[in-house]
């Protein structure tokens, strides 16, 4: 009985994990809907058709527009926006 208990529980804890991790969003994508949604739609982002440099430059020249992304929060949001387009 208590085997079974054991390997109950055990699949319900890996089955919450496993759907905690799948529906889990990437931190750069937070901070995209947190920072780029303040002057514009999201589906404008996800839909730009960029390449890793144009989005380097577009998330600089927003940064300098006023959108608030703090500097250790670039890298995130860059591995984000990169994944975009694939």
């Amino acid at each position: 009985m208590k085997k079974v208990l054991a390997v109950g529980v055990s699949g319900i804890c890996l089955c919450v994990l496993s759907a905690g991790a799948a529906w889990a969003q990437p931190a750069g994508k937070a901070i995209v809907d947190r920072a780029c949604t303040k002057c514009h739609g999201i589906k404008k982002v996800e839909s730009a058709k960029k390449n890793a440099a144009e989005w380097e430059a577009t998330l600089e020249r927003m940064i300098k527009k006023g959108a608030q992304v703090k500097a250790e929060e670039k890298e995130a949001v860059l591995q984000y926006l990169k994944t975009l387009n694939k």
